[in-house]
């Protein structure tokens, strides 16, 4: 069955929430290092946080014909694949744990692979009247990037 929208949609939800649970492994595997817990808590929030405007668009669209509608099987097949390495990841580091320099080099793999991103930049190129929001977004996105960068000087 081909995927839709609606599907890609469905799988960058998985994949942000996914990435907020592997945050919150990081923050529990330094816990005794409270600011660094803290930092890995507010990235898992930023996580849930993208999941959740995701879904606020989708409910907004749900009955909105997008522009275009068209399949998305390699795409939905890469954020499926990339989805399955998070959760093999997170379970590694629940079982093994994992260093400070390796979750924030496992972290800037994350957030910098296309698969993170898919789902909020398919929505725009279906609504592109919400450009002005993709932006935000993206802004947003760099913002995130970039408090990953200082965590990396500060602690890697």
């Amino acid at each position: 069955m081909a995927s839709t929208w609606k599907d890609v949609l469905e799988l960058a939800v998985a994949i942000e929430l996914e990435c907020a649970a592997l945050y919150e492994v990081f923050a529990k595997t330094f816990a005794d290092k409270r600011e660094l817990a803290y930092f890995w808590r507010l990235y898992a929030e930023a996580e849930r946080y993208h999941a959740a405007s995701i879904r606020i668009h989708q409910s907004a669209m749900s009955t909105a014909r997008p522009q275009g509608e068209q399949g998305y099987d390699a795409e939905s097949t890469d954020a499926a694949a990339f989805l399955a390495e998070i959760r093999e990841e997170r379970a590694r580091c629940e079982r093994h744990g994992i260093g400070v320099a390796d979750a924030l080099r496992l972290a800037r793999r994350v957030e910098e692979h296309s698969a993170e991103l898919h789902g909020r930049t398919q929505f725009f190129k279906l609504f592109p009247e919400f450009g002005d929001l993709l932006v935000k977004m993206a802004d947003e996105d760099k913002a995130h990037r970039d408090l990953l960068a200082t965590a990396e000087k500060r602690w890697g």
